[in-house]
């Protein structure tokens, strides 16, 4: 498409693909006069706002689960029509981008509504209103990276984890590409556009010996393409993933009841996004149904503790240009040095609480209605050293990663469990321990927040929320938190 020349959805006449990132394919497959007859058409029964979210998606996986080599490829192609304004909003999607298509997603969209007319006029989209806030991530043309290539990084991560030990009896690694252009317009003029890539390998090593098995698992991305593996060989991957199997071999009984836990960089990212995290996500806030939904302004935590959520992040797993309703990335301080300062908000919420729009709007795809969601949440890094962190613990828990739990946003419970944890004994790591999980509340457990070191971590993951699965990354560096309750059973 080098040198093709088209209108552009707002007009304006421009060459095919992007001045700094990779080609958008959209251009090509959605009409501007289309857009705007879907945007008109969804405010036939009322409504003060229409938008159109398109998204043109491929995606590949490649896997080697044991020996066996499997290859696969996407694409996804589609929009959705939302109408909205007082009274009840609607929705619908197509997986065709053609007039008809869109049109009749536009009709079933505004159905909901029981008006017989808007008296709102669509403007005309104008880039302007959508300002630039960055680059598209440099990107890597799959069609010309060999699946040899592929199956290249999956074998040296392979061969690194069966390497590690006698012990170990099956590994599975996975590699995932996502190359994804999206394009928000909306009634009031909005016209926004943004390309997500996304890059993603993870390794997963079962170990057996003496009659006892033990897993582990390392799973590091990026928002980028096949550099990720300049900065995290698959070498590295497979021999870590495999290590956490081999020392959970040895792991003994955890103890029990209230104690230090120290968690180690990266450690608490997953405790601090679902306990804190999920609970400023603006929907609870806005319902009455998290357990901050009272506490803004008020002080959680020492003024060591600083949590942000930034899709601005650069090579972050969760980052974005723009949200799924258009609105500039920024950051968004949720606690500001101890003190409740924000909430995270889509357009919903923001018009719900009276506040601006923190650009959180994110839905799995077209055929989804947006959600207030995380993106980059993390803990900002702190003074202190991680070494003096564990020292002053006299008997507690060290934890190097969690690996799930669960919360409640409305009573702020949580319990997590560990998939790497050893016991600390007058300031040093002793045995590893199987078994642990922590338990308290968020609001606690912030406040229980003793020291914060300065050795920022990050872990990516997808993160699902009322069946909606989006990318994410979670980080702190190594923390300690006082008197969380520890279980634990022996293997």
């Amino acid at each position: 498409m080098t040198g093709a020349r088209r209108p552009d959805v707002d007009g304006a006449v421009e060459a095919g693909g992007e001045p700094n990132g990779p080609i958008d394919p959209l251009r090509d497959l959605l009409d501007p006069g289309d857009v705007t007859a879907a945007l008109t058409a969804a405010l036939v029964r009322g409504g003060t706002w229409s938008e159109v979210f398109a998204e043109h998606r491929t995606s590949s996986t490649a896997r080697l689960d044991d020996g066996e080599l499997e290859f696969r490829s996407d694409r996804d192609v589609g929009a959705g029509v939302r109408v909205g304004g007082r009274g009840p909003r609607g929705s619908a999607s197509t997986t065709l981008l053609t007039r008809p298509s869109l049109l009749r997603a536009a009709e079933a969209a505004a159905a909901v509504r029981d008006g017989t007319g808007s008296r709102v006029a669509v403007r005309p989209l104008d880039r302007t209103t959508a300002p630039a806030v960055g680059r598209p991530p440099a990107d890597v043309d799959r069609a010309d990276v060999d699946t040899a290539v592929r199956a290249d990084l999956l074998r040296r991560a392979a061969d690194a984890a069966h390497g590690a030990g006698a012990a170990v009896r099956s590994v599975t690694v996975t590699l995932v590409e996502v190359v994804q252009h999206v394009l928000v317009a909306t009634s009031d003029g909005l016209l926004a556009r943004d390309t997500r890539v996304r890059t993603r390998m993870t390794c997963r090593v079962v170990a057996r010996r003496s009659g006892r098995t033990a897993t582990g698992f390392e799973g590091p991305g990026h928002g980028g393409g096949l550099e990720l593996f300049d900065d995290r060989p698959p070498e590295g991957i497979g021999a870590e993933a495999a290590g956490r199997a081999l020392r959970m071999l040895d792991a003994g009984p955890a103890p029990a009841g209230p104690m230090p836990v120290v968690l180690g960089p990266g450690g608490g990212g997953l405790l601090v996004h679902e306990a804190c995290g999920h609970g400023l996500e603006a929907d609870g806030v806005a319902r009455g149904t998290s357990i901050y939904a009272g506490t803004q302004g008020r002080e959680l935590a020492d003024p060591h503790v600083t949590l942000v959520d930034d899709p601005t992040l650069p090579g972050g797993f969760g980052s974005y240009r723009v949200d799924d309703e258009g609105a500039p990335a920024a950051p968004t301080v949720l606690i500001d040095s101890g003190v409740q300062a924000a909430a995270m908000t889509d357009r919903s919420t923001a018009d719900e609480l009276g506040r601006s729009r923190t650009a959180n709007g994110r839905r799995e795809s077209a055929a989804s209605a947006p959600l207030c969601r995380m993106s980059n949440t993390h803990l900002r890094p702190g003074p202190a050293d991680p070494a003096d962190l564990l020292g002053d613990v006299a008997h507690g828990v060290y934890v190097s990663r969690l690996s799930g739990g669960e919360v409640d946003i409305a009573t702020g419970d949580f319990s997590f469990t560990a998939s790497e944890a050893h016991l600390v004994e007058r300031g040093a790591l002793t045995m590893p321990l199987s078994g642990v999980t922590l338990l308290g509340k968020g609001p606690a457990a912030l406040a229980g927040i003793s020291a914060v070191a300065d050795d920022l971590v990050f872990t990516q993951a997808l993160c699902g929320n009322d069946g909606q699965w989006v990318p994410v990354s979670y980080g702190s560096p190594t923390l300690r938190i006082d008197g969380l309750v520890v279980t634990g059973v022996a293997s």
